[in-house]
């Protein structure tokens, strides 16, 4: 099964996203698309998928190809269950097993039995993933997979593709997601494709390279059209006793357009912190009788870097709003300095006035923003972070999702603040922006929390982390790798026999009957359950009979669930 793009351009309004793009991709290769954002990423994918059509070209898929897409914002009709949603996609040729719905569905934290009608994005999202996993496809293609999964659930889907025997085309900022899914890389740059067979740590050496060659192969053309130019300006005379494809060649020369790549070097200036920058003292919150945490005591320093994880929903950006005044402690007390300029680098586009111009959106902050270098203006802080001056007057409801975070990131750092809270600032964002953003964070002037699943990312900017386990929030002095490696070191030694089938190469006897037994069985507690529930619904005024069945439902339920989370085990090996 193959993909390919010959000749293929497209342009949106008055920007030309592709320019004559060749490459092929077949279902034996797991690609990453890399960019900057707002150049054309998420175009391709809606042109594999049709939902796009190419101004000149050819899109040529394999006859009989099926493809499972999952877009930035998933579409999800309303007044079904989780678990009806995803079985709808089951046919005869390829059937959907009950089972495996509802495990997949449940590793990503939903309930299968819940209505779709008041998800939020980030479930939406989720749900929309799970039917891709499950639902039998030639080739995935995932548009940002990684966003609103909490550091288990990535792993989950790391593992699950890593093992997937199809075709993989995706579009992430997770890096490390990259480098361990990905065996083919494809840059999308100025409207060129450049297609490399490696993963991402070495598509960033090949790429240094190429950009290299082409310097080089620029600083000889800039050459030849200078001295080109100086012959073209000795006169008339001169000219007519010369050669006519002189004059051809400069005018040809003369149409190149040179890369003009600006740095986003924008270094913040030192402010004033007092002795006292934030402090809780026995902090709790709760939210009815769900408590987020409680005796929690922390005192930011100065030069403090804490990365913040847990599982969606834990609280997170709760403690973030609780830093700004939005809400407040049940119990203990905060202290805030008196000098503090907090920015706060939001995971909604919610806050966004998007009937203006982009200029107007951070003029609204200032006009003159003060950096290391001295004072710049607005425009020219947007020019650093690749708003040309043409960009800058669009509104910002044109903008990409990605453009617009990078745009909200502007404004954020146009304020000068003193202490930074970001909250899963790496969603949407291009790998290029988000370098430029840790390589901010590295010299910014005062404490930096940031609430981010981004392995990666984390690793670079935190020095230490908090994390919420049990109502608690805890700490550990280390990189969020390290701290993975010994959790999951512990999770390993606390339950040696869920790992033992993983050492062992060969399947034994033994296992192959109990995945066969499974393969029965799992069908059969399915019908059980469906047969619980039908009954369960004609009861009304029957008290203990209620009772009774609503007992063996949740007993026959959590069996269902082992038994399911083991026969994927067993499957696993199998694979393997």
């Amino acid at each position: 099964m193959v993909i390919t793009f010959k000749n293929v351009s497209f342009r949106y309004t008055d920007q030309l996203l592709l320019n004559k793009v060749n490459f092929s991709i077949t279902d034996s290769d797991k690609t990453g698309l890399v960019g900057l954002n707002g150049t054309g990423k998420s175009t391709i994918l809606k042109l594999i998928m049709g939902e796009e059509v190419p101004r000149d070209g050819q899109i040529i898929k394999s006859g009989n190809m099926l493809i499972n897409y999952l877009p930035q914002e998933p579409y999800i009709k309303k007044d079904i269950s989780l678990f009806d949603y995803v079985m709808s996609y089951s046919n005869e040729e390829h059937k959907i097993n009950d089972f495996e719905a509802k495990s997949i569905i449940t590793k990503l934290k939903l309930d299968p039995n819940s209505l779709t009608n008041n998800l939020s994005g980030g479930q939406r999202k989720r749900l929309a993933l799970a039917k891709c996993l499950v639902t039998y496809c030639d080739f995935l293609i995932l548009d940002e997979p990684t966003n609103h999964l909490d550091n288990d659930m990535i792993i989950f889907l790391e593992k699950y593709l890593e093992k997937f025997n199809h075709g993989i085309f995706m579009v992430t900022h997770d890096r490390y997601f990259l480098e361990r899914v990905c065996d083919t890389m494809l840059e999308l740059d100025n409207g060129s494709i450049y297609l490399y067979k490696a993963n991402y740590s070495n598509f960033l050496t090949l790429k240094a390279q190429r950009l290299e060659n082409e310097a080089k192969s620029e600083q000889k053309l800039k050459k030849l059209l200078k001295n080109e130019l100086n012959w073209i300006n000795r006169g008339v005379e001169a000219r007519r006793t010369k050669q006519k494809y002189r004059i051809e060649r400069f005018n040809e020369l003369s149409k190149i357009k040179f890369r003009n790549d600006k740095d986003f070097d924008f270094q913040s200036v030192s402010k004033y912190l007092g002795k006292t920058i934030i402090e809780i003292k026995n902090g709790k919150k709760a939210f009815g009788n769900k408590v987020l945490f409680e005796n929690f005591n922390i005192n930011v320093l100065r030069t403090a870097r804490i990365g913040i994880f847990g599982d969606n929903g834990a609280g997170k950006s709760t403690l973030f709003k609780i830093l700004m005044q939005e809400e407040s402690l049940d119990e203990g007390e905060l202290i805030l300095g008196e000098t503090l300029r907090i920015g706060y680098f939001s995971q909604h586009f919610d806050e966004m006035n998007e009937d203006v111009r982009v200029i107007d959106y951070i003029k609204e902050v200032s006009n003159e923003i003060e950096t290391i270098d001295g004072y710049i203006s607005a425009s020219s802080l947007l020019e650093r972070f690749l708003f040309d001056s043409n960009l800058q007057y669009h509104y910002v409801k044109n903008l990409s999702g990605g453009q617009k975070r990078r745009l909200q990131l502007v404004r954020v750092l146009a304020q000068n603040p003193n202490v930074l809270l970001l909250d899963e600032p790496t969603n949407d964002l291009d790998i290029e922006t988000l370098e430029v953003l840790e390589d901010y964070l590295d010299s910014f002037f005062g404490p930096v929390l940031c609430v981010s699943h981004d392995r990666y990312f984390l690793d670079k900017v935190a020095s230490e982390l908090l994390y919420y386990k049990n109502s608690r929030i805890l700490s550990y002095n280390g990189s969020l790798s390290e701290f993975l490696e010994s959790d999951l070191s512990k999770n390993e030694t606390s339950d040696k026999t869920k790992s033992t089938y993983k050492n062992e190469r060969k399947m034994t006897a033994k296992e192959k009957n109990e995945l066969f037994a499974l393969e029965q069985e799992l069908p059969k507690l399915d019908e059980q359950m469906d047969s619980y529930k039908k009954e369960l619904s004609t009861l009304t005024c029957e008290y203990t009979k209620i009772m009774e069945l609503t007992t063996k439902i949740d007993e026959l339920e959590q069996e269902i669930l082992i038994k399911t989370e083991r026969y994927f085990e067993l499957m696993e090996k199998k694979e393997s």
